[in-house]
């Protein structure tokens, strides 16, 4: 179910009845369809890294992205200290499907990814499940106190990631979404 009504967000599937609406600064509301999908940047549960170099990897959204907002990205998703440790860095090699690096490493790079591609909404789908405790703290700290015109949208099976949240909707066993009081 989350991940449905994610890829109905992204417009990558149609909704059977009903309206589903994106608000977009300068925009204004716009019906959900493959043509919003500009305005989202998405990191999936199985996240892609592809043969090349980690900087290659991150352009792959941003073709004309400098070194230093590449280094940017990847401080926010917790990921240059270990780029950084690579003989080359930014300019190291990734082996087909992210061979050289553990599923955490690839988690946060696919988190710089979508960083980097600036869109207004920021849509991550159990994007954090390989990282340890402390470092997806440091990742959603970053996320949620860096770019405060980005919109966030998180599922997660997590409680922890819940306290980074200003508004928190269950999926019910219904299908419906229901809104929940933060405490």
């Amino acid at each position: 179910g989350k991940t449905t009504i994610l890829r109905l967000i992204l417009g990558l599937v149609n909704k059977t009845d009903g309206e589903l609406k994106l608000r977009v600064d300068d925009f204004g509301e716009l019906c959900v369809s493959p043509d919003t999908r500009m305005f989202c940047s998405y990191v999936p549960q199985e996240n892609a890294v592809f043969s090349g170099t980690v900087a290659e990897n991150l352009r792959i959204v941003n073709p004309n992205a400098t070194d230093d907002e590449l280094k940017e990205a990847l401080k926010i998703a917790d990921a240059l200290e270990f780029i950084e440790k690579l003989p080359k860095g930014i300019d190291s090699v990734i082996g087909e499907r992210g061979v050289n690096f553990s599923e955490g490493q690839v988690q946060r790079l696919s988190i710089a990814r979508a960083v980097l591609c600036t869109a207004p909404l920021l849509i991550m789908d159990e994007a954090t499940s390989a990282l340890d405790k402390a470092t997806e703290e440091r990742v959603l700290e970053n996320l949620m106190t860096g770019d405060k015109k980005r919109t966030c949208i998180i599922t997660t099976h997590r409680p922890s990631m819940l306290r980074y949240c200003n508004k928190i909707y269950e999926l019910q066993e219904d299908g419906k979404l229901k809104e929940k009081t933060i405490s």
